[in-house]
């Protein structure tokens, strides 16, 4: 037979104490039956509870000046304010709250007879009438007779402590979108008795706007170094906190990821314009082959071979999903960051650049716009917003508190970073208005590539460096003049974009060599870089096809600085050859895809594309490539068997040569 746990034993005073806690738990639910008090019925209800338990206590909060009380022998509970927060908020929630994201309650209470260690539970309801729901608090909080009242200055102290307020995360069905009621429920100390309150007597009552989504696809970029070969891609761990980072700061209900793993198409050490080329071209296929048009693309690249400074293709003051951007990933802490990986709030940074976001002019980063607060913090001197977040426990991260003053936001370039409530608000506007956008084609042959087709136009892809004036086309695809990325807004007019406009061009040549067209593209000069570093960027450009043409050369001050081959019939090739090798790690290895050119044109790039739903869709894992074969890597794949789409594209026109489902256990 177990052995029984000793019932506890209460002293007088406790005893009191709960049988009183009875009484006014009995009092408040008679008036909230006569309906739903709020915040300004609060003063006159306490009032009137406490002149009908007169005679059994009163309370601890200074008393009207009309009616005298003796001290309180057994101080109730009250409430002295109630936030509901998602990642940064203000005691009056000023900044809106999404739908479908994790939200945290903080209830601050004070109790003046001595310091208590309580429990808690709040009460939530879909309508002012319910029915209520209890949800208990995640740990307990310590109410200190020092730490009482309602105004900011009297809040501060908890707000910054979570030690010091009552926390609760609301379950998931209470944060669709509409009105949600909240009230506190019983306080108890963490014996378990009861203590007297009237924290529950009032109701508050808060909003959940529309949900918002994320769209992302993340590429992690794989490149070699070294002799022998080393390779360096971002590792599962700069991938996964990445993307737990932006669900916890982003104001975002559902975060939208899908990944692939590319190789670099520039030697290593290269630029983050570079792979912002890639990662456009990359897009280009994807979204014309049925990928959701308002998808952001971000590239990472791990920083175990060399350090790429993280840049962004623009500054759209328009939804304009489709700038993309890069950064750098690994485990450095910059001095503040313990998570294993920087490569989370690096890329949120650049990320919200792509969202219309500039910096914030602290600490080192230049080429921004007014900001609120001062030193780049999430707050004034007041601490009147202050941060939370709401942690990964599969992750081993907590809930903790970004206090006002000594964190700073996303966009500068200080340490402890978050997002403010103004970069919050801002980014939350844009993807509001991104959602709104039509998601694209979904039929997956937009690109003309079942028929071959030639196109009106083609789409020029390339990154330049026009300090050095070098760059590099990084593909030629088939596009309509209408089809590109030509008249997107990208950001605000910069004399690096007016200097950029005057001095590149495109000309096409025939086979002979004669000039059949010559005019200027847009220049998107990169975002990020440093005034001293080299102005680089891209070009996304649609130009009209013209009949014979044979090669693109791209032009800096009239200068070529790269050319590729056009035009022309696409050639088929042989069968696709699939294997998996035994990788280091891997479970199965790679998958490892070749073919033979036989007869096809040399001058044919190809493209490889994966489908898990059988070629519902697609995504693209390799662009440009001139070598009859790639490498995917062993985490990439997914299930028993995967589809394999090879297509070849002579810039004028794109051609599905083969596509076959091979087993990939």
């Amino acid at each position: 037979m177990g052995r029984s746990m000793q019932p506890v034993r209460l002293s007088t005073t406790e005893r009191e104490e709960v049988e009183l806690a009875r009484t006014v738990d009995a009092a408040v639910t008679e008036v909230l039956r006569t309906g739903t008090p709020t915040v300004e019925d609060e003063p006159a209800l306490t009032e009137r509870l406490l002149t009908r338990l007169d005679g059994a206590v009163t309370s601890e909060a200074a008393p009207p000046a009309t009616r005298a009380q003796p001290p309180s022998p057994v101080p109730m509970v009250q409430l002295d304010g109630l936030e509901v927060t998602q990642g940064i908020q203000d005691p009056t929630h000023t900044v809106p709250l999404v739908a479908d994201r994790p939200t945290v309650v903080r209830a601050y209470l004070r109790y003046a007879r001595a310091a208590v260690t309580v429990r808690g539970e709040l009460l939530v309801a879909r309508s002012a009438n319910g029915p209520w729901q209890s949800v208990p608090s995640l740990g307990a909080a310590e109410l200190d007779p020092s730490r009482s009242g309602s105004s900011l200055a009297e809040l501060r102290s908890r707000r910054l402590d979570l030690a010091y307020s009552l926390n609760f995360l609301l379950p998931a069905q209470c944060t669709g979108p509409g009105p949600l009621w909240l009230r506190m429920g019983r306080v108890l100390r963490t014996t378990g008795s009861p203590l007297p309150s009237l924290a529950g007597l009032t109701t508050r009552s808060v909003t959940f706007g529309a949900p918002v989504p994320l769209r992302m696809r993340l590429v992690r970029v794989r490149y070699s170094t070294g002799t022998p070969p080393v390779t360096h891609e971002p590792s599962t761990t700069d991938t996964t906190l990445i993307a737990s980072w932006l669900r916890r700061a982003y104001p975002i209900s559902r975060l939208h990821l899908s990944s692939s793993t590319v190789t670099a198409t520039a030697a290593a050490p290269f630029g983050a314009a570079q792979v912002n080329a890639q990662l456009l071209a990359l897009r280009a296929i994807d979204v014309s082959t049925g990928t959701d048009a308002r998808t952001h693309y971000y590239g990472m690249v791990a920083d175990s071979g060399f350090f790429m400074r993280g840049l962004a293709s623009g500054i759209p003051q328009t939804p304009q999903p489709g700038t993309v951007a890069s950064g750098p990933t690994g485990p450095s802490t910059f001095g503040w960051d313990g998570d294993g990986s920087y490569g989370d709030w690096y890329g949120g940074h650049e990320l919200a650049h792509t969202l219309g976001r500039f910096h914030a002019e602290f600490c080192g980063a230049a080429g921004g716009a007014p900001y609120p607060f001062p030193n780049g913090q999430l707050s004034d001197a007041d601490d009147r917003f202050v941060g939370i977040d709401v942690g990964d426990p599969a992750l081993g991260l907590p809930l903790r508190v970004l206090p006002g003053t000594t964190s700073h936001d996303v966009m500068t370039y200080c340490d402890n970073q978050w997002l403010s409530s103004f970069t919050y608000g801002g980014v939350h506007a844009r993807l509001v208005a991104e959602d709104a956008l039509p998601a694209g084609s979904a039929a997956p042959e937009t690109l003309g590539a079942a028929s071959g087709e030639e196109r009106a136009g083609m789409r020029i892809v390339a990154a330049l460096d026009l300090t050095r004036a070098e760059g590099t086309i990084v593909s030629v695809l088939p596009d309509d003049p209408a089809g590109g990325d030509e008249a997107e807004d990208t950001g605000a007019a910069t004399p690096e974009a007016a200097d950029g406009a005057a001095r590149v061009s495109v000309r096409i040549r025939d086979a002979a060599g004669e000039v059949l067209d010559e005019r200027p593209v847009t220049f998107r000069p990169s975002v990020c870089e440093d005034p001293d570093d080299d102005l680089t960027g891209v070009v996304d450009s649609v130009v009209p096809s013209v009949e014979g043409a044979a090669q693109v050369e791209l032009l800096v001050d009239g200068q070529p600085v790269a050319a590729e081959a056009v035009g022309g019939q696409t050639g088929d090739v042989g069968e696709l050859l699939t294997s998996r090798a035994a990788g280091a790690g891997e479970p199965g290895g790679p998958l490892e895809v070749r073919w033979d050119t036989g007869d096809a044109p040399r001058d044919q790039r190809y493209i490889v594309q994966l489908s898990e739903d059988g070629g519902g869709s697609w995504r693209t894992v390799a662009v440009g490539l001139t070598e009859p074969a790639t490498t995917v890597p062993a985490d990439e794949v997914s299930g028993d068997e995967v589809t394999v789409r090879l297509l070849a594209t002579t810039g004028t026109r794109t051609t599905v040569l083969r596509t076959e489902t091979v087993p990939v256990r």
